[in-house]
């Protein structure tokens, strides 16, 4: 904006804000003294506009202002893309002074981009470090170097950087030279001056690779602290110090290449790198000029200091020069020097290299003015102070001066100005309550105090003190505020919540908020609204305390202002009566009494009803889903004596009042007797029916052992099951109370004369009629005892089926210690045969005579119609038979195996005829395991003769047939065919005695003889009659073998031999031609025979058979 155009629109506006000043003081009729003001604002406009240094003054603090303001948003924004410290001195800030023909500068990586940046100003962002290149006219740059002082006043900069070019310090024309080192003189002294402390200078000469071999010399083994020199270093302070730096720079360089030199193979590039130092050292002298022009100013001190110079290369440059064979026509003034070979070597000491590694850690050096902050704070300490001195006394010449009007008019303005800002400050919410606190609780502590104020000084009510009535503008603006804000937030609140209660199905609340809703909107009932809200407010946790305790005030003054009435929603109102038109009034009454909270709690009692001790195993569980093993409130006799249904009572009473929406008019006593029957009776249903339920819900916990059963029925100090029944006795056994007398004390009309007597007796009638209705409270109390033993008594008599929970507590202690004594000596007699040494042998003793299980037969023999107590005896009653059937089948088991089962595997089964494989059996063994006086025989008379048959089972009962002990079929099968073996065997007076009877039956015609022979007793047939001989088993066979003969008619004969007792046996097992016939078949190989028969061969139960001795099997178990 150009200087005369921004001198008009400041001057514009000033005139404008002094218009406006000057019409509101005369709309508001403020005091004269705001006119002065308009007027004096009116007189700057015009001398801004045409008076030239005041314009000029103005128009500099302006731009001023937009550089400052354009300056620190451009720093913002970078802070805030390169997420900088908050700190502005943790970040390094350097200033960037370039020669006009340098293009060298830092890599574009570094580089801050942002949209909108100004064109003259280039950031970077180099290791932490932010570096300011400012390219702009002189007037920018000292608004930017003002801003530097402004913004960091404690240090400015850490440090100028100062680029310069190789050929501008070579080159004979220096004007522009000299031009550049001026400006740089100038920017730093700048900055002396507003900082206070001389700023660091590194020098920077770029460009020094487009000297012919410098880059060659460079590339073989450089290290980037070789180019840098640091002038705060000892000895480098004078111009002979830098040449002996410059030269030792020099020498490393030149040694550095002639070692490398040996290592090239390219000759031009060997050259190149010797020829490198040389052009250095040629560009010795113009660079000592180039810093001792730095260093002169004109005697004076330098406001700033030289720390280093360094020497970089360029990335961009095109031209490479040899100084060796160009100084002359450098002495001739010859500007454009020959240009060589270009080199396609990389550059190595670039400028962001060198700055990174050389001067930012240099960084910290740069000096703090800390007299100036200082002197800041202290100019800052006077001007707070000059200012509070100021304001005070203006403050105290202000209330001398203002009269009450005054005083009123700035408390009315203030008034206005803190709602205004708490309006802007925060967004205020119809939907929100806690929103509108804040502004209405300001303007209501404003009228009150104007209230208040006028109270104690009557003298404000007068007209000729106030210009103006401000207790009507207080309680205009109060009142419409509420209107506005508060009136239609708490309508649509109630709104809300009617239709929350009413998606819940809540009609009990539906009711009572549509009530209030409807209140509010006629604005009555203020206190039934404020109750409603106070505690809906509280409820849904929107506001704590404080805050609905300010709502409720708000509310007051609502209703005290008057306001109009509310449009209701009529669509919802609507919707609400329609639902409403189905609900039964009696059972949403019945609701509301199980939604108190004195009755809503539950109560977890399964600590003391399941017994629940340390060291001690809980035997009942509740199986319950959920929570709904807690106990209500409501269904404990505690609730049940603060119950009352007798339309009289406190909590009917109570009741009409919280559902004011159902009773808007006071319900008659019969109709609240009604109710109050419904409630009662609903009541009663719901208790019993819950107990029901909770009762049968427990359960003894499974898998629990019978020494756990016992231990913990028996030797507990507090029995399970005797706490479990008091427990559930204490709800359910509701006891009556005594119902209040009303009898008074009489005086007897019998010592009265004889006269008087029936007077003095009417009248005391009369007086008792009197007293008992004038003692209203005693009759209440007397109905609501009579209305408590009547539903004591339906609650004992719902339960009347279970005796043991309705009965006294003696009752039920006697028959508990009955059970007990039962279950002691049923413990007693398990643990008396558990010591024993075999308690199988014990228990099956015991099992043989009923008298044994006396003391507790009971358990099997009583009848329990308590659940709990039938399945406590039955899980007993099977955890002991179990117990008693594993102890007994071990002991029947282990008899089995030693009189049956081992003598039978040991001693015959693995012998012939038992084993077709094995040898024969001695007639002692099979003496042993079949004769009579066998362990098999005592096995069976001793113990399976105590077993009973039933059916086509052997059954041993135990308890009275709770279980029985069951012979296994096999066994069964074992005997039966064990005892026909030994019929057979031993039928006739005990002893073994068969008789074999032989027949010859035919004879092949090839044969001219058959002979079977044992010992001295033979059977010979030639042809001839068919002659039985008789043979007595064992006693022929036991020492003679039998040998059978076939003789043919060449009188060669065919001898076949069996050798022991059982010979027969094997004669028959290997030639019998059938199984199931007598005849047994011996052929020759030439095909001739010879059939007889052996008289029970071919029967199963005869001792000839094969299949005789087969038949026995013997079980590995004996019973089932």
């Amino acid at each position: 904006m150009k200087t005369p155009l921004a001198r008009l629109w400041i001057g514009a506006s000033i005139m404008l804000l002094a218009m406006l000043l000057v019409i509101m003081t005369f709309l508001l009729t403020l005091a004269t003294h705001w006119y002065w003001l308009g007027a004096l604002l009116a007189l700057v406009s015009l001398l801004v506009i045409y008076v030239p240094s005041i314009n000029r003054f103005v128009v500099g603090r302006y731009q001023r202002r937009n550089f400052f303001k354009q300056y620190s948003t451009l720093y913002q924004r970078i802070a805030k893309k390169l997420k900088l410290s908050g700190n502005i001195y943790k970040t390094a800030w350097y200033l960037v002074i370039s020669e006009g023909n340098t293009s060298d500068s830092f890599a574009q990586f570094n580089r801050v981009k942002l949209n909108g940046m100004p064109a003259n100003i280039t950031v970077y962002h180099v290791q932490g470090a932010l570096i300011w290149h400012v390219q702009a006219k002189v007037e920018e740059q000292q608004h930017f170097l003002a801003w530097l002082s402004f913004i960091r006043a404690k240090q400015p900069l850490n440090g100028v950087l100062l680029l310069s070019d190789a050929f501008s310090v070579i080159q004979r024309s220096q004007k522009a030279k000299q031009e550049f080192i001026a400006d740089f003189k100038a920017r730093l002294e700048s900055i002396y001056l507003r900082s206070g402390y001389p700023v660091p200078a590194h020098l920077f000469l770029c460009g020094i690779n487009k000297l012919d071999g410098i880059a060659e010399s460079l590339n073989e083994r450089v290290e980037l602290a070789d180019l840098s020199i640091y002038f705060s270093e000892q000895g480098l302070q004078s111009s002979q110090a830098l040449s002996e730096a410059y030269d030792l720079l020099f020498k490393k360089l030149f040694a550095n290449n002639l070692q490398q030199v040996s290592l090239q193979l390219d000759d031009e590039f060997k050259r190149k790198q010797l020829l490198g130092p040389m052009q250095l050292q040629y560009l010795k002298l113009a660079v000592s000029h180039f810093i001792d022009e730095l260093a002169d100013f004109n005697g004076q001190v330098l406001p700033y200091k030289i720390e280093s110079f360094h020497l970089v290369e360029s990335e961009g440059g095109q031209q490479r020069v040899n100084l060796a064979t160009a100084h002359t026509l450098i002495e001739v003034n010859q500007s454009l020097l020959p240009v060589v070979a270009e080199t396609t070597l990389k550059p190595k000491a670039e400028i962001t290299k060198t700055f990174t590694n050389q001067v930012l850690p240099l960084a910290h050096l740069a000096p703090v003015n800390k007299w100036k902050i200082w002197r800041h704070s202290f100019r800052q300490l006077v001007m707070l102070g000059t200012a509070g001195a100021v304001l005070t006394g203006s403050a105290w010449i202000g209330w001398q001066a203002y009269d009450y009007n005054q005083s009123l008019h700035q408390e009315f303005s203030q008034l206005h100005q803190d709602y205004k800002y708490i309006l802007n400050k925060e967004a205020i919410s119809f939907d929100e309550l806690d929103s509108l606190i804040e502004p209405l609780t300001l303007l209501q502590s404003g009228y009150r105090a104007f209230s208040q104020s006028k109270a104690h000084k009557p003298w404000y009510v007068f007209p000729f003190l106030a210009s103006i009535d401000r207790e009507e503008h207080y309680r205009d603006l109060y009142q419409q505020q509420l209107a506005t804000t508060l009136e239609p937030t708490l309508s649509k609140y109630l709104e809300q919540e009617l239709f929350v209660y009413l998606e819940l199905e809540d009609y009990l609340n539906v009711i009572n908020v549509k009530d209030i809703y409807l209140s509010f909107a006629q604005a009555e009932n203020k206190a039934q609204v404020e109750k409603h809200l106070a505690k809906s407010l509280a409820q849904s946790g929107m506001l704590d305390d404080t805050q609905i305790q300010t709502v409720l005030s708000l509310i007051d003054d609502l209703y005290l202002l008057g306001y109009n009435k509310i449009d209701t929603n009529e669509e919802l109102l609507a919707l609400i009566d329609s639902q409403l038109a189905l609900q039964d009034t009696n059972q949403l009454m019945y609701e509301y009494v199980k939604q108190l909270p004195e009755f809503a709690k539950l109560i977890d009692i399964r600590p003391t009803l399941l017994a629940k001790h340390n060291n001690h195993v809980s035997l009942f569980g509740v199986s319950r889903e959920n929570t709904q093993f807690l106990v209500p409130e409501l269904f404990t006799p505690k609730a049940l004596q603060q119950l009352s249904f007798l339309p009289e009572s406190a909590f009917m009473q109570k009741l009409v009042q919280d559902n004011h929406g159902l009773f808007q008019q006071t319900p008659s006593k019969r109709e609240l007797a009604r109710i109050g029957n419904y409630i009662k009776f609903s009541y009663i249903n719901d208790y019993i029916s819950f107990w029901r339920q909770y009762y049968s819900g427990i359960h003894l916990v499974p898998e629990l052992s019978l020494e756990v059963l016992l231990s913990e029925l028996t030797e507990s100090e507090q029995s399970p099951l005797l706490q479990l029944y008091t427990t559930l006795r204490a709800y359910v056994y509701v006891q009556s109370i005594d119902v209040p007398s009303t009898e008074q004390s009489q005086v007897s009309a019998a010592n009265a004369p004889k006269k008087l007597a029936a007077k003095v007796q009417k009248a005391q009638q009369l007086a008792d009629k009197a007293n008992a209705t004038l003692n209203k409270a005693l009759l209440l109390e007397i109905e609501q005892a009579k209305e408590f033993n009547e539903i004591a008594g339906k609650i004992r008599q719902a339960f009347s089926s279970s005796p043991i929970l309705v009965q006294s507590a003696d009752v039920l202690a006697a028959e508990y210690q009955v059970f007990v004594a039962e279950l002691k000596a049923l413990k007693d007699w398990k643990a008396q045969a558990d010591s024993t040494v075999f308690p199988g042998q014990t228990y099956f003793e015991q099992l043989n005579d009923p008298t044994n299980f006396k003391d507790f037969s009971g358990l099997w023999l009583s009848r329990y119609d308590e659940p709990l107590m039938a399945e406590l005896v039955e899980q007993v009653l099977r955890e002991t038979t179990t117990h008693v059937k594993r102890k007994v089948s071990e002991y029947l088991q282990q008899q089995w195996q030693q009189d049956v089962v081992t003598p039978y595997r040991n001693n015959v089964a693995a012998y012939y005829p038992f084993n077709k494989s094995g040898e024969d059996l001695k007639l002692s063994a099979l003496a042993a395991f079949f004769a009579p006086n066998s362990a098999i025989s005592d096995f069976d008379k001793q113990i399976l003769a105590q077993f009973v048959t039933v059916g086509d089972v052997l059954e041993l009962p135990v308890f009275g047939r709770q279980a029985s002990l069951t012979i296994a079929p096999d066994v069964t099968q074992f005997l039966s065919t064990y005892r026909q073996l030994q019929q057979t065997l031993y039928g006739q007076d005990g002893n073994l005695k068969f008789t074999i009877t032989v027949a010859p039956k035919a004879m092949s015609a090839a044969l001219s003889e058959f002979l079977l022979r044992v010992g001295e007793r033979k059977l010979s047939y030639t042809h001839g009659p068919l002659v039985e001989t008789q043979f007595v088993w064992p006693e022929n066979f036991s020492e003679q073998s039998l040998q059978l003969i076939l003789t043919d008619l060449n009188n060669q004969k065919l001898t076949q031999t069996f050798e022991g007792v059982w010979s027969p046996m094997r004669l028959i097992e290997r030639f019998q031609q059938h199984t199931g016939q007598d005849a047994i078949e011996i052929s020759t190989q030439q095909g001739a025979s010879v059939v007889f028969n052996i008289k029970g061969a071919g029967d199963n139960s005869s001792l000839l058979s094969p299949e005789f001795f087969a038949r026995l099997s013997v079980p590995s178990t004996v019973l089932q």
